[in-house]
């Protein structure tokens, strides 16, 4: 129902005598919503002293209000829309009897069933039988007592009004509101704004944890068109990044007038719900309840769409693992990347790409890409919104030209470099072994000094697991890279950790990303020999893997691996993405042979090093003695001055040498 210009701004407040005095003052104010904790319906006597309060607050006789219930029950177990029990049960009579009592003619609650990062890793799920029992309690209870039940869209990280951090696997998506109307008609909406901008970033940076391949349809455009026609209440509020919430108008990323304007159209009642820093005091509160009634006499104009692109490969791969994605440690990553300068080697490639979207949802101030592929760097740059591209440079440049790769780091001033520019492929390695020797060891050592030369706290070098064993030429060149990283960790006192990776699902050039696009036109998948034993990993935990590398970096972590990975030969991987690609029956495989470098099974781990735990998920530390032989040999005998020819035969007799690049022996017994 429309409501024009009817609507009623509203502040929030907890029922408490002194918050409710100081969010009446400096008025007249039209209404105010309660936000009730788990001690405010902890018994029949804590509900009529919050009764009491309201009546005794000195509110003006046409004054609205309105209530929204708990996120924790009196015994602090989380509120949850999959689990009715006792407690739960009482809660939501106490919560609507409030609401009733004090003249509200709605109830909130948070769609959500809040979960440790553990336990939402884990996979558990919710019973959307249970979910159904819940909202029909639910909405019963209200309706009983003449309250509109609402629930409302929550954020990705839930941090609760009690601390902690949780997710749910449900309530971010607008879909899953009118999901849950659907089952439970009674129901009516309580729109976030902060909480679907927050949802979209996070969808942007990191969206298979909720299974999602694009942000597209999630602007906040389309969370008021979805919404807002069965929504009796906006909670309006800006945003910043992934955990920006709530926070005062005009001072985030959001475009709030037209948003408000439209939602004045149709929505009863628009809080201004601003996390201020004191809780006892509302100026910011307040100013945004001013601002929200200057926004809604913009009504009538229309609101702009987010501008669509190119859409990803919407292909799941933690279906081919039947493993979710790690929970990043979103608090601890915040921390270190937010409104800090970050540049990427090789950041247009596969690997590179994910890592830079998930980083900008924690708002650095700058990324630099560095990459010598013009077209990636073109695509990259046109795949990405304006809000990104303004975070963004890309550099066109070659890691194996010192000059260029010191005036560039030297220009960025970052703060953390990721190495991710190397070949990877092992056949070519034995075919090529100057490329490799070129990139892989002289352009880490270009930029390992370049990043010594400016200052850079920390730099994360991508490894791999062939470099546990180093059978081949290119697990050798990826050994050295590990030991480069720690000869500069030693030289400079700084912090330089290498991290290795596994085969990336869906990264360019892989086995998988061919079975994938073999399985979709329907012809014989090619596997070089099916019993080859391999880890996997996602391009999502590969993404996570290089930013809590750099966290480990600041414990000084100077090796670490997944902590996780799968294990699968290649046949059953093959075989895994021919089902889950839509392949009927068995996958026809015609066997190319083992090719030059390659070996039957890869480990984690060589001789003389353990795995850790893991100290955040998806990585640990490997507990070695990581020898600085092959470097200080090189760093002897490099010529200062010497032709590209020279310099290459320094690293080439190096990685010839017996025994220069072996793992040093355990220094205790």
């Amino acid at each position: 129902m429309s409501t024009g210009s009817a609507f009623i701004p509203l502040l929030k407040a907890a029922p408490e005598a002194d918050q409710l005095a100081e969010r009446l003052e400096g008025g007249p104010w039209r209404g105010l919503e309660l936000a009730l904790f788990a001690r405010h319906i902890a018994d029949d006597d804590a509900l009529a002293r919050v009764v009491e309060t309201v009546r005794n607050a000195g509110a003006p006789a046409a004054f609205t209000w309105t209530a929204e219930a708990p996120v924790s029950w009196p015994s602090g177990a989380f509120v949850r829309v999959d689990r009715l029990d006792d407690e739960a049960r009482a809660g939501i009579e106490r919560s609507a009897e409030v609401a009733r009592a004090i003249g509200s003619p709605v109830l909130t609650i948070h769609l959500f069933a809040p979960m440790s990062p553990d336990e939402y890793a884990a996979g558990v799920g919710v019973d959307e039988a249970a979910v159904e029992d819940f909202l029909r309690f639910y909405a019963d209870a209200c309706l009983a007592r003449g309250v509109t039940p609402c629930i409302e869209n929550v954020p990705p990280v839930l941090r609760m009004r009690e601390g902690g951090v949780y997710l749910s696997p449900l309530g971010g998506h607008w879909r899953d509101l009118l999901a849950w109307r659907d089952r439970v008609p009674e129901l009516h909406f309580t729109f976030d704004t902060s909480h679907a901008a927050l949802f979209r970033t996070f969808a942007a940076a990191y969206g298979s944890l909720f299974g999602l391949t694009t942000a597209d349809d999630l602007d906040l455009t389309r969370y008021v068109e979805e919404l807002a026609p069965a929504a009796e209440v906006a909670h309006v509020s800006d945003a910043h990044g992934l955990l920006g919430e709530g926070l005062p108008y005009g001072s985030g990323e959001l475009d709030l007038d037209p948003v408000v304007a439209r939602l004045a159209e149709t929505v009863p009642y628009l809080v201004a719900e601003i996390n201020e820093p004191d809780p006892g005091r509302s100026p910011d509160m307040k100013a945004a309840y001013r601002a929200i009634e200057r926004a809604a006499s913009l009504q009538g104009r229309p609101l702009a769409r987010a501008p669509r692109r190119l859409p990803r490969d919407g292909f799941d791969w933690q279906a081919v693992l039947q493993r979710r994605d790690p929970v990043p440690a979103l608090l601890e990553l915040q921390e270190l990347f937010g409104g800090r300068r970050v540049l990427v080697t090789g950041g247009a490639g596969s690997i590179g790409t994910a890592l830079t979207s998930f980083l900008l949802g924690f708002r650095p101030d700058r990324i630099s890409v560095l990459d010598t592929n013009e077209a990636a760097l073109t695509a990259d740059r046109r795949s990405r919104d304006a809000v990104a591209v303004a975070a963004m440079q890309h550099v066109l440049c070659d890691i194996r030209d010192a000059g260029r790769v010191e005036r560039e780091i030297a220009a960025a001033r970052p703060d953390i470099v990721f190495h991710l520019a190397a070949y990877k492929h092992v056949d070519w390695a034995e075919s090529y072994p100057d490329e490799l020797i070129e990139t892989n060891l002289v352009g880490s050592w270009n930029v390992l000094r370049a990043a010594d030369e400016a200052g850079v706290d920390t730099v994360i070098v991508a490894s791999t697991d062939k470099a546990a064993l180093a059978a081949s030429f290119y697990g050798r060149t990826k050994r050295f890279m590990e030991q480069l990283t720690a000869y500069a960790a030693r030289g400079g006192g700084s912090r330089r950790t290498a991290v290795r990776f596994l085969n990336v699902l869906g990264s360019a050039g892989s086995a998988s990303e061919l079975f994938l696009r073999q399985t979709r036109a329907d012809v014989p998948l090619t596997v070089t020999d099916t019993g080859m034993l391999r880890y996997w990993i996602t391009m999502a935990h590969a993404a996570t893997l290089a930013a809590h590398g750099a966290l480990l970096a600041r414990d000084g972590v100077q090796l670490a691996a997944p902590s996780d990975a799968v294990v699968l030969t290649v046949g059953e991987l093959a075989q895994r993405i021919w089902r889950e690609g839509g392949g009927q029956g068995e996958a026809d495989i015609e066997l190319l042979g083992i090719r030059p470098g390659e070996t039957l099974s890869e480990v984690l781990v060589g001789p003389h090093e353990d795995l850790a735990e893991p100290r955040f998920q998806g990585i640990a530390p490997i507990v070695a003695e990581i020898p600085a032989a092959a470097p200080a040999w090189v760093a002897e005998r490099l010529p200062a001055r010497g032709t590209r020819e020279e310099t290459r035969a320094v690293w080439l007799e190096a990685m010839r040498r017996p025994g220069l690049l072996a793992p040093a022996a355990p220094t205790r017994t």
